[in-house]
């Protein structure tokens, strides 16, 4: 990274581009006399004292008394992880603080959908669903925007990805034992870009912007687990349904236990491995909503535009289990955990 970039990054974080000058000559010179860090950054003179002094409160130096005194830089880790954990407790304060401000004047219920402008702006809220995701993360885009999303799912080792994309061949970064990849059926409406995580969050967006047009690109976000689950539910029918698998979850390697929130997501694994296989669901009883955690084995599934279910042997009974919304089966399950 470029020392103008370091600066830039250091100002975002609270310090003036002074400060940012001379912190950073410090970790090159290690510890130094005011005269030395002021011949090797440019800061002036007079204003190096004063410059070296707010470092010293914001934590970033240390002053070693003496003749001459000498200033230390502070280890970049142990500043940075106080940043962090600081800007973490910022931001979870600020989040209640918005919270009810809002509910203030618009009741409990927050927005489910909103608008994000700007191609930036959208690749990163796509980054955040990955790096956030604890169980699935289903992705339908062009491989030019999955592109863009490397690092972040190169990353992810410990979730479950379904990728559709426009692929003519897979990639390394992407033969991994957690993806499955298929390759789109071809029509264009098929290159609508969905990025799903759990039923926390999805994106949606339509065609990519041109390069002059970035800064006019809108994209949807959505955070709400009733509207997420219909758009699981068309990801698999209207997308992956019509898209060729060119490379299927390497099933047996793994680590179970498993856990998974989408009824579609879990038959997907199911049809690339045998049955039966001993699996925990936790959900509720369709007839009164009671809770329920059900351990058996599932020893069949069935799979269609309409229906989704599995049906779990628990050795008593034989139950039949959907996902999220089901009325016609015996459990309405909200978290599945493979478990061999």
């Amino acid at each position: 990274m470029k020392e103008e970039e370091i600066i830039e990054k250091l100002q975002k974080l609270g310090l003036t581009k002074y400060e940012s000058l001379a912190y950073i000559t410090l970790l090159k010179l290690g510890p130094s006399k005011a005269t030395d860090i002021t011949k090797e950054s440019g800061i002036p003179h007079t204003r190096v004292y004063d410059v070296l002094s707010s470092l010293h409160r914001k934590g970033f130096v240390d002053i070693m008394h003496g003749t001459p005194r000498l200033y230390k830089p502070v280890n970049p880790e142990v500043v940075l992880e106080k940043i962090k954990e600081d800007l973490i407790a910022d931001i979870e304060e600020l989040k209640k603080a918005f919270l009810k401000l809002y509910r203030s004047v618009h009741g409990e219920d927050l927005p489910e959908i909103w608008t994000i402008h700007g191609f930036d702006n959208t690749l990163e809220r796509a980054e955040y669903i990955i790096r956030t995701a604890k169980y699935e993360v289903l992705i339908n885009t062009p491989f030019e925007f999955l592109s863009l999303l490397k690092e972040e799912i190169k990353k992810r080792k410990d979730v479950v990805f379904v990728i559709i994309s426009n692929f003519e061949e897979i990639p390394e970064w992407l033969k991994r034992d957690n993806i499955i990849l298929a390759r789109s059926g071809g029509a264009p409406w098929l290159m609508a870009s969905w990025i799903i995580g759990d039923i926390d969050y999805a994106l949606f967006f339509g065609a990519l912007p041109r390069d002059r047009r970035k800064e006019k690109f809108y994209s949807f976000w959505a955070k709400s687990a009733k509207l997420i689950q219909n758009y699981m539910h068309w990801f698999y029918t209207i997308y992956l349904d019509n898209s060729t698998i060119i490379k299927p979850v390497n099933y047996d390697k793994l680590k179970k236990p498993l856990q998974l929130v989408n009824i579609r997501t879990l038959i997907t694994l199911l049809k690339q491995t045998s049955l039966p296989r001993e699996i925990e669901v936790i959900g509720k009883l369709v007839e009164n909503k009671d809770t329920i955690t059900l351990r058996g084995k599932v020893i069949e599934f069935e799979y269609t535009p309409l229906i989704a279910s599995v049906v779990v042997d628990d050795g008593n009974k034989k139950w039949k289990v959907g996902g999220l919304g089901s009325y016609f089966e015996d459990v309405e399950g909200e978290k599945f955990i493979l478990l061999d």
